[in-house]
């Protein structure tokens, strides 16, 4: 094998896949990258840890095809560090990668392992697969992904994806709390499809694109998402999600409005002291909040500021930490806070501007009980 590839874009599609490979593999393949050079100019890159997979191409100068495997990450620092300009690579079945800057004042020789052990990715053909707006999907996932804790497993390990008619759905929970967001959009009249799609995998859709169209497909066993170049795979998750639709309140009576960036930066100076859970109280009157915090190690905090709120006084305690996730993740100037009493649960809900879009979203937090 032997190929010459622009540098830039070579380091640029690397660094996509460097979020497939595990720390810790049970096989030191899925530590690597595959790397096939076509006749046609094509050089695809794959990539696995057996969950999901990455599978992308771009164009090369392909003077002998061929195929190898490398490790991907020790790749891709080589190749972003390569001087500008065309990269020389070459291997002769005998495991050994020759890289090359193309004035040959730098050679490197990586050791790969046999392309023929690489696992196979599942394929999907696409012939019948929705289409939706990246930069709207891609929106929905920062919104959603941060409540799914690494070390969550299962059926709370991941995100529903859920799609009926011309409308998309996506709830991620960790038992104390909730996102929940729904898109309307044209394309869809088939059957009802709903799966649960893993934390690891919402975060490598992020990666893939930003403009544009994302293609969905799916099989018995696998999802599959297109982006121009690009396709990753992804093993279903076969659990049960929770039924999170029985923790939105059907109604609620009051509201306040709230300006984003004066509460973000206040809890952020109101949880200078740490604490196990982070409380943080919540005091509502007419149109005034306060939060109060009080750690007998460290000392107290007391923050007022001017809100919209008319109703009753309402006295409840967050985790502060999840209040903050939300505000992080949002773009707009004020949101709203709907409630019933101090014990039910409180939706959190970005105000509607040219921002979000046409995406809505709420955010269900359960008080604490302090």
């Amino acid at each position: 094998m032997n190929i010459f590839v622009e540098k830039s874009q070579f380091a640029e599609e690397l660094r996509l896949f460097q979020g497939i490979f595990e720390k810790k593999s049970l096989m030191d393949i899925l530590q690597n990258i595959k790397i096939t050079a076509l006749e046609n100019g094509d050089l695809e890159l794959v990539a696995t840890d057996l969950e999901i997979g990455l599978c992308s191409s771009i164009s090369a100068n392909v003077k002998e095809p061929g195929t190898f495997t490398v490790n991907g990450k020790d790749l891709y620092e080589l190749i972003s560090k390569m001087p500008e300009g065309a990269v020389e690579i070459s291997e002769n079945n005998d495991l050994q990668v020759v890289i090359s800057n193309e004035r040959k004042t730098s050679k490197y020789k990586l050791l790969g392992l046999q392309s023929s052990d690489y696992p196979q990715l599942p394929v999907s053909d696409f012939s019948a697969s929705t289409r939706i707006s990246m930069k709207k999907f891609t929106s929905i996932i920062n919104k959603s992904y941060y409540i799914i804790s690494p070390e969550m497993k299962f059926n709370l390990g991941g995100a529903l994806l859920s799609i009926a008619e011309n409308k998309l759905e996506m709830a991620a929970t960790d038992g104390h709390r909730l996102a929940y967001l729904t898109y309307i959009f044209e394309g869809y009249t088939a059957e009802p499809l709903e799966f649960i799609v893993s934390r690891k995998t919402l975060l490598e859709l992020t990666k893939i694109g930003e403009e544009g169209e994302l293609e969905f497909s799916y099989d018995k066993n696998n999802l599959f998402f297109k982006y121009k170049n690009r396709i990753l795979s992804s093993r279903i998750i076969d659990q049960k999600f929770p039924n999170y639709k029985a923790v939105i309140p059907e109604k609620t009576t009051f509201k306040a409005i709230i300006n984003t960036e004066e509460l973000l930066q206040t809890l952020r100076r109101v949880l200078i002291f740490k604490t196990r859970n982070n409380g943080v109280f919540f005091n509502f009157s007419e149109n005034k909040l306060v939060l109060e915090r009080t750690t007998p190690e460290k000392g107290e905090a007391h923050e007022d500021f001017a809100i919209q709120y008319i109703n009753q006084p309402i006295h409840v305690a967050f985790n502060g930490n999840f209040v903050i996730d939300f505000l992080t993740h949002i773009e707009t100037k004020d949101i709203e806070i709907c409630m019933n009493d101090s014990e039910s649960s409180f939706v959190f809900r970005p105000l509607p501007d040219t921002t979000e879009g046409d995406v809505d979203f709420i955010y269900v937090v359960m008080p604490l009980n302090i």
